[in-house]
């Protein structure tokens, strides 16, 4: 059996039975594993103690500009915040929709800019600012705004182009990012199974819908090993929701969940990215 399949089997084994403990008797491969699930739990808690850590920004002298994973994540996050916009200006949650649209351009744009004229990407500032005007408006039609959301994602997807061919390493890497930003974002919003911030959770909520919708889109082509690797990252995230992190969009008052089981799943999809 290749390497990577086998490796692949242990993960899975893994996130079956749970638990950083159980991870690493599965399977010899997994303790490096379980030493980043302590670690990452670690520090989302001091997180949700005494402020945010380093979530959504760029880290430390990381530079879009040249970094793939670095440019892609942050257009991820984005991708992000616009998803649980829509989704709650769907649902009627209109108020909670107006602050998650205008996030991206008030949180994440600026520090792109610099990427976007590096890589030679016009950007989609006036996109954004045309979406967060068709939310804020009581005169917009669902029309206008699902047309101004489609135009913001039109431009999102001219801009992720200019990284060019995209390799499964690198695809992994971001939803690495996307799911280990959501855990911070999980930590900060979900403490002993109380929802202390909904804007968090729903953060995290959109992360992890993104890296599950970047894992679906993972061209695999003829590979067998990759496609196990594919499917087996898929159904590690799928099983975040299965597992009932989060009870819809609008936050309720307790949930069964705990960052540590994104942080968990974060650390496996590194090691199978890393086997690539």
């Amino acid at each position: 059996m290749h390497k990577r399949t086998k490796l692949w089997s242990s993960l899975s084994l893994a996130a079956l039975v749970g638990g950083t403990s159980l991870a690493v008797a599965a399977a010899d491969e997994l303790q490096a594993a379980a030493a980043m699930d302590t670690a990452a739990a670690d520090t989302g808690q001091a997180a949700a103690a005494g402020g945010e850590g380093e979530g959504e920004g760029l880290a430390q002298n990381v530079d879009p500009a040249t970094n793939d994973v670095a440019y892609l994540s942050q257009l991820g996050l984005m991708r992000g915040h616009l998803l649980v916009g829509l989704e709650l200006y769907r649902a009627g949650h209109i108020e909670h929709a107006r602050m998650h649209m205008k996030h991206p351009k008030s949180e994440l744009y600026a520090d792109m800019e610099p990427a976007f004229k590096a890589r030679g990407s016009a950007g989609f500032a006036d996109q954004l600012t045309a979406l967060a005007n068709a939310v804020e408006s009581d005169d917009s039609s669902a029309e206008e705004v699902e047309a101004a959301y489609a135009a913001v994602l039109e431009g999102i997807s001219a801009s992720e182009a200019r990284v060019g061919s995209l390799s499964p390493a690198t695809r992994l890497g971001v939803v690495v990012k996307l799911v280990r930003t959501a855990a911070d974002e999980y930590a900060l919003g979900v403490v002993d199974g109380k929802v202390v911030n909904g804007h968090e959770y729903q953060d995290a909520y959109g992360f992890t819908r993104t890296a599950q919708s970047l894992v679906a889109n993972m061209d695999v082509g003829d590979d067998a090993d990759l496609a196990a690797t594919r499917d087996g990252v898929k159904a590690l995230i799928q099983g975040l929701f299965d597992a009932n992190l989060w009870l819809g969009i609008m936050p309720p008052e307790a949930v069964d969940g705990n960052a540590s089981q994104l942080y968990g799943a974060a650390a496996r999809i590194e090691i199978a990215a890393l086997s690539l």
